[in-house]
């Protein structure tokens, strides 16, 4: 099975309800979907500049939950020796 990493603004569509992402992550599975802790982080900014923070971080944190965080540490070293 495919896994998926979800990005920011698919997050945000899918928290906003838009183009069938619900039905559409729940076809491939939450299991094989994950996202990073940058998306977290680009997601808690978003809470920050809003206007309905409280609603927002409600919304995010329900989310979030759904879904495992893959830590950006690990992957940095080999990101580095990669691009070298």
């Amino acid at each position: 099975m495919k896994k998926y990493l979800l990005d920011t603004s698919i997050c945000i569509y899918f928290i906003k309800g838009l183009f069938d992402l619900h039905q559409k992550i729940k076809a491939v599975g939450e299991e094989n979907c994950f996202l990073s802790e940058v998306t977290i982080a680009e997601l808690k900014y978003g809470i920050e500049n809003s206007i309905q923070k409280e609603k927002n971080r409600k919304n995010i944190e329900a989310f979030i939950t759904n879904f495992d965080i893959l830590p950006i540490f690990p992957v940095l070293d080999i990101y580095a020796k990669e691009k070298a």
